[in-house]
């Protein structure tokens, strides 16, 4: 029951966004998708932007075939970092096919579906739909290329017969509680944990295992929406009043709330890519968060690229190894979050795609070597360059120092009275590309999660000592008051009052990092013209 696969039947405890909207409020949300659609296609306009940079039109059109079979790629959810897989597969010559699993996700992540970059479109509907769509390619590879998309792209995998991870353990590798609990029946370490809708529960629990603080979180979203540091029962009664019926980021309604014990220490990322059940290592970072017991929150600060040895990332990629094995990660890219606590590492989650972010493409720069090239490798040209890899210790070389750091109001929230300075962070000598998602004459939140920072930057440069330099210079400018607020007067309209609605953490945050093109900096060699923004971790 762990593992029982989400396509076959969907557990009542987690209805996804298309299961629970019908009606006015289907409707309404089909209207803001296509709207957020519309803006991004004028966006990418006036920046000048093509609907498919780089290899013109031809690059669509099959040349491969077999059995009279064009030959192409199927990726599901193209979206967020799932762009640097689709553009590596235009610089091979590779057509491909977007795989929409759903018209009912948040529209940030529909809003960036740019059907120009495929030889064909389908909108998912129910499974024997798609595969009759596709019965006029020949299909050589399907991959996630996000979050949304990791169930359908196992279900189409396995019912093609193609390379990837079996469909009937998708729950263990989607859901975070039947992870920990895959975890814990693999005698992998794993988090002490209750899943649950009910607080007197969940309070019981808590007295049983007898310690504070507990963190609160969804069980099927992403980065830190909704996630909870409590120190005390009104605080969980606050954290369940909050979340508990909210539509995520995700496109899952949290019918049910994942309660589990707090891990003290650093939390890293381990990103890697599988063939044939051997595993490489794309990636070693860390994270830097502040805990703020005022707010009851855990803040991302930033992301550090880490060197690929050293005492702790040997026992990261030990452990890591062990719950790719226990998941049943044998083919392609995980992203997998370790907290490094006293008693060694322990599992907050894994996700069976890529880094979000401009993960990959930071690794590029770091390494020299972007997952998404080594995930196009297995998936095309027979893990030439992975089993090089492999026999070379399975782990990177460390080119450049790299940091992705945001942007954070740690005073109070208003509106914005004047731009940010952006050019005055990007004079900085490491720092390559801002994207700030806040803009003159809207609401600034006070950063308290990973929705609410109000910017992000990407760091690269080749001394350490450069890029934390420039970190601290911009926490000093940020607390002599870098942004420039004014309160909203007493009838300030809705569009810039505080977020609300269901699901607050979605909405500014998102639709400003997502839909949106970069503003790109004067250095061109960071990303080419065309990149969307993403600040999912």
């Amino acid at each position: 029951l762990i593992c029982q696969s989400p396509h076959t039947k969907k557990a009542p405890s987690t209805p996804t966004m298309g299961n629970c909207l019908a009606g006015p409020k289907a409707a309404i949300l089909r209207r803001e998708n296509a709207r957020l659609r519309a803006e991004l296609s004028k966006a990418k306009a006036q920046a000048g932007i093509p609907p498919t940079p780089g290899l013109g039109p031809d690059h669509r059109n099959p040349k491969k075939t077999h059995k009279g079979k064009p030959e192409v790629v199927v990726i599901v959810d193209p979206y967020s970092s799932g762009q640097y897989l689709v553009q590596e597969f235009e610089r091979q010559l590779w057509p491909m096919v977007g795989v929409q699993s759903s018209q009912e996700l948040a529209g940030f992540w529909l809003a960036q579906f740019d059907e120009g970059q495929f030889a064909a479109s389908v909108q998912h509907k129910d499974l024997k739909s798609t595969l009759k769509q596709l019965q006029e390619f020949k299909v050589v590879a399907v991959l996630p290329g996000s979050e949304p998309g990791v169930e359908l792209a196992e279900e189409l995998t396995g019912a093609l017969g193609l390379p990837g991870n079996d469909p009937k353990t998708t729950r263990c590798r989607r859901h975070k509680y039947h992870m920990q609990e895959r975890l814990r029946e693999m005698n992998v370490r794993a988090i002490r944990q209750t899943f649950s809708n009910d607080v007197d529960e969940i309070l019981k629990w808590q007295a049983q295992w007898g310690r504070w603080p507990v963190v609160i979180k969804p069980a099927e979203s992403g980065g830190t929406d909704g996630v909870y540091m409590c120190f005390n029962e009104a605080d969980v009664r606050s954290a369940v009043g909050k979340e508990l019926g909210v539509l995520n980021c995700n496109g899952v309604v949290n019918d049910k709330l994942l309660v589990q014990e707090y891990l003290d220490g650093d939390e890293y990322i381990v990103n890697t890519v599988s063939y044939e059940g051997e595993h490489v290592i794309s990636g070693i970072l860390v994270y830097q968060k502040r805990k703020d017991p005022a707010t009851k929150s855990i803040t991302w600060e930033n992301t550090r690229f880490l060197e690929p040895h050293g005492k702790i990332q040997d026992q990261l990629v030990e452990y890591t190894f062990r719950c790719l094995n226990a998941l049943g990660i044998r083919h392609g890219a995980a992203h997998s979050e370790i907290m490094m606590t006293a008693d060694g590492p322990c599992m907050v989650e894994t996700g069976a795609r890529m880094h979000g972010l401009k993960g990959p493409k930071i690794t590029e720069l770091a390494t020299g070597l972007g997952t998404h090239e080594l995930l196009v490798d297995i998936a095309v040209n027979e893990a030439r360059v992975f089993k090089a890899i492999l026999k070379q210790n399975y782990r990177y070389v460390l080119k450049k120092f790299s940091f992705e750091t945001g942007l954070l109001n740690f005073g109070p929230d208003g509106i914005l009275a004047e731009p940010i300075d952006v050019q005055r962070i990007r004079s900085l000598p490491s720092v390559v590309d801002v994207k700030e998602t806040v803009k003159v004459g809207q609401y600034m939140p006070t950063t308290r999660d990973l929705a609410t920072v109000v910017g992000v930057i990407t760091q690269v440069f080749p001394t350490l000592e450069q890029c934390l330099a420039d970190i601290a210079q911009i926490r000093k400018w940020e607390a002599e008051g870098f942004y420039v607020l004014e309160k909203p007067k007493p009838a300030a309209p809705a569009a810039l009052a505080p977020p609300k609605g269901p699901s607050p953490k979605c909405s500014p945050m998102y639709a400003a990092n997502h839909p949106v093109p970069f503003q790109l900096s004067p250095k061109p060699s960071f990303l080419p013209a065309g990149e969307v923004g993403e600040l999912k971790l």
